[in-house]
């Protein structure tokens, strides 16, 4: 080609001195529109481009989440790329992929806080790559964002490069692999992976299409590779943590329990759900409270994340700045837990747990291992105390990084989300965060109802709740109720744990499954976090009431300690089942430190005017919940049947179109088509023709273990050949039958039913596996 490199140059050594096939254009040559490059005008690159839709389009949900965008970014990439084709040779693009890697990395380490530099030590960094691979989201990330917009530009850039070179497979792969990055981690969905799969079999199929008649002869390898890389997805897809599941997942009625109450760094909101009534712990307390596990900061639009690093655990961690009350707990574990179930906010704990704890990015104390069943954890919480009229009156004067943090939703979120919590907001006369919080838990309580049976949404979940759904569980109140606030840039999180429990004794709660929950808490300046609770208590309390008494009546193990069990001379449904709330049936976590006046920073405090006082949305709790374990819950698919999963039925078909096409590549499906053919022979009317099909079969098998039939050479001449050779004597009645059939006046029924039935003993006999079957 003219124009060439002489010998030497740099890309004939990049690629081993071969020559390019045809329709590949190896030093980036101009193609037939005159300004684009050769390899973009060939039908391989319609591969590359679904393979970079689907990385690229995993970084614009990241970038969605977090703010900012990253295709501006990855435009400017994809162009330099085809752009330097021309004049830049492979090894110094590589130099320039590698070069745009390490300034990514640079840029997003000083964009982190220097707080959390000085946790990139090498073991960290390597826990941390080790983590991603495994399941940990990139949304874990601080600085997300950042990481996106540095990163994004990276693999396009290399991959375009190599696209208009038309090195198209080469190109694949590099898009291929960030995907791969994206399925470990467990950011890419099924869609995804899947349209990546198809751009790279598409890719490596499409190369040569352009010569003549390419696709015919090269439809088979084509089908393989899909076969196969669909099979590779399918296998890659069951990485732990993933975000796609196992074509043969459990579709079951999940249980909430596992995902709520842990030390899992994720919530994804789920549909339907069961109770489980098993205690879990017990708890004494000089305060009744809401028994805390975890806290999210992150809304993703269908769950939640909490970014940060954990921190070893070495002493007592800062509590809330306003006026606190000391509240001490004694955890008794009575199941495996995962995590520690404390009053708001634990500042230190004690026992063994103390010995591996951590600090999560929340600032809140985890065990560092499963505390086994037996154990107790010693806790010392600090429970805000403040009046309502404190809370309206602190104003809007958030600590640094509070705001930003705690007011994010993704870019995505409808408009009509906040123009509604925004209506609330001024018909409630709600003019500071306080009572803006408190406009918006009674608007939930009131418009919504509690149910367990629920279809998940597609989409934002807090603006499906608000326009498309009428009932949900705590997960969606308390997300719909972080979001609307959120958009009113208020500061809220979503937080997870338990409710109280039942009451025992004066200062000792059980605590169950079914108590797990839901809530928000709200921050509010010189006070620190305030917790609202906007589900409905009553249809929660009867949920968890009927579980209970469910289980009960068909004796069901764990589910009550000697301090609950009910009296057996007792009727059990009349036996109460109830925990004891703290006073008008709300938990408040009050410390009145001597005044009747003084009261907590929860919604259980007097209302602003125009709210009901006493509807605090702190009554009852959340009654959601399956095995700790995240074992499989048995229940009720809502609507009856088996659940239908569209993502693996599309998944199964492509995956079987795909095997079906390589086997028969492969020349799989003509073969299984011919051990039928011999093996199970059905009769027509006509007796000729099942004779003269008798001794085709017959021939097709003494081909296989003799030899195939000479040009000229007669049905007899060559059965006579094959007796020297050893040739069942049985073959001639098929030889009978067919000279009959095809020279004579015919064959009846039973001579041409006697044909079939040798050629099939024949056969039959020849594979004794399958005839023990037949």
């Amino acid at each position: 080609m003219s124009g060439g490199p002489p010998a030497g140059d740099g890309d004939a050594l990049a690629d081993g001195g071969r020559t390019p096939p045809d329709g590949e254009d190896a030093h980036g040559g101009v193609g037939p529109l005159g300004l684009v490059p050769a390899g973009l005008v060939q039908p391989a690159a319609a591969g590359v481009a679904l393979v970079t839709a689907a990385y690229v389009g995993v970084f614009l949900s990241i970038t969605d989440v977090v703010g900012g965008s990253a295709r501006l970014a990855v435009a400017v990439a994809a162009v330099a790329g085809v752009a330097v084709a021309r004049v830049l040779a492979p090894r110094a693009a590589v130099l320039v992929t590698g070069g745009l890697f390490v300034a990514g990395l640079a840029a997003y380490y000083f964009s982190v806080p220097a707080s959390q530099r000085a946790l990139f030590s090498a073991r960290n960094v390597a826990f941390d790559t080790v983590s991603l691979l495994t399941g940990l989201s990139v949304l874990r990330l601080t600085a997300a964002d950042l990481w996106a917009l540095a990163l994004a530009p990276v693999p396009t850039f290399l991959t375009w490069y190599l696209a208009a070179r038309g090195r198209h497979v080469a190109g694949a792969s590099v898009a291929a692999g960030a995907l791969g990055f994206f399925v470990l981690t467990g950011d890419a969905g099924t869609a995804a992976t899947l349209a990546g799969v198809v751009g790279a079999a598409l890719s490596a199929g499409l190369t040569t299409l352009s010569a003549p008649g390419a696709l015919a002869a090269r439809r088979g390898t084509l089908s393989t590779v899909l076969a196969a890389m669909v099979l590779l997805s399918a296998t890659v897809a069951v990485v732990p943590g993933g975000a796609t599941q196992p074509l043969l997942s459990d579709r079951g009625t999940p249980g909430i329990e596992s995902s709520l109450v842990g030390t899992q760094d994720d919530v994804q909101v789920a549909g339907s759900v069961r109770l489980s009534p098993e205690v879990r712990f017990t708890v004494e307390s000089t305060q009744e409270a809401y028994w805390s596990t975890s806290t999210f900061d992150r809304y993703t639009g269908d769950g939640w994340v909490r970014t940060g690093e954990a921190e070893p655990y070495d002493g007592p961690v800062e509590g809330p700045p306003g006026t606190t009350v000391q509240v001490d707990q004694t955890v008794t574990a009575e199941t495996d837990l995962d995590a520690i179930p404390a009053a708001h906010s634990p500042v230190s704990v004690g026992g063994q747990t103390a010995r591996s704890a951590q600090v999560d990015g929340e600032g809140r104390i985890q065990p560092g291992t499963t505390v086994p069943e037996g154990d107790t954890i010693d806790v010392q919480s600090e429970v805000l105390v403040a009046t309502p009229g404190e809370l309206r009156a602190a104003g809007t004067d958030y600590p640094e990084g509070i705001e930003e943090r705690y007011t994010q939703l993704p870019e995505s979120t409808p408009d009509r989300v906040g123009e509604l919590t925004g209506e609330i907001r001024t018909e409630a006369g709600a003019d500071n965060p306080y009572d803006t919080a408190r406009a918006v838990e009674r608007y939930l309580e009131e418009s919504k109802a509690y149910s367990l049976t629920v279809e998940r949404p597609e989409g934002d979940v807090a603006d499906a709740f608000l326009f498309e759904m009428d009932a949900g569980y705590c997960v969606y109140f308390a997300t719909t109720m972080v979001a609307m606030l959120r958009s009113q840039d208020v500061p809220a999180r979503f937080v997870t744990g338990y409710g109280p429990g039942e009451r025992v004794a004066q200062d000792e709660w059980v605590v169950r499954g079914q108590d797990a929950h839901a809530w928000v808490q709200v921050y509010v300046p010189d006070h620190g976090w305030v917790r609202f609770d906007p589900t409905p208590s009553t249809e929660r309390a009867d949920a968890r009431n009927v579980r209970l008494t469910e289980a009960r009546n068909a004796g069901e193990e764990g589910v009550d300690t000697n301090r609950t069990a009910p009296d057996p001379e007792d009727d059990p449904a009349s036996t109460p089942t109830t925990p004891t709330d703290a006073p008008n049936g709300n938990d408040t976590d009050t410390e009145t430190n001597g005044s009747d006046e003084a009261e907590v920073s929860g919604p259980g405090a007097a209302g602003p005017a125009g709210l009901d006082p006493d509807d605090t949305g702190a009554s009852g709790i959340d009654t959601v919940s399956a095995d700790v374990t995240g074992a499989e819950v048995e229940g009720e698919q809502d609507g009856g049947g088996l659940p239908v999963d569209r993502d693996a039925v599309g998944y199964g078909l492509l995956l079987l179109l795909g095997v079906v096409a390589g086997a028969h590549h492969v020349g799989a499906t003509s073969r299984t088509y011919r051990a039928l053919w011999l093996r199970l022979p059905f009769r027509r009317r006509d007796p000729d023709s099942d004779a003269l099909r008798a001794y085709a079969r017959l021939e097709y098998l003494l081909e296989r273990r003799y030899r195939a039939r000479r040009p000229g050479e007669t049905p007899r001449a060559y059965l006579d050949a094959l007796e020297l050779r050893g040739v069942d004597e049985r073959t001639a009645v098929v030889r009978e039958a067919y000279e009959r059939a095809r020279y004579g006046d015919g064959v009846d029924r039973e001579s041409a039913d006697a044909a079939v039935r040798t050629v099939r003993r024949l056969a039959l006999e020849a594979t004794p596996v399958v005839r023990r079957f037949l």
